[in-house]
């Protein structure tokens, strides 16, 4: 969990840079949202299993954690959403036509 949350703050610091700098572009975000989102959700899960029982009661906050994450998931720009803008950038096909 914790190399995941390293590498989602190291691409999150990188992409800030890029857009400080006026380079930053649009496939770009959509890479670092969609990683971190996808690593969080799944870093919120395990420490989810990690309580057992107790990982799906409100006497911890792991599932609210896990249930904005699925938030942000949806209302951020879907991953769906967000594999097509990719993908516009790796083949240069538009799947928005």
């Amino acid at each position: 969990m914790s190399v995941e949350l390293g590498k989602g703050m190291l691409l999150a610091m990188h992409l800030g840079r890029l857009k400080d700098s006026g380079t930053l572009h649009n496939a770009q975000v959509s890479v670092g949202k969609l990683n971190n989102v996808r690593e969080a959700i799944a870093i919120a899960r395990e420490c989810r299993t990690i309580l057992g029982a107790n990982g799906v009661t409100l006497e911890y906050p792991v599932i609210r954690h896990a249930n904005n994450l699925e938030s942000a998931l949806t209302y951020e720009g879907t991953s769906e959403v967000h594999q097509l803008v990719i993908g516009q950038a790796l083949t240069g096909e538009s799947a928005f036509r």
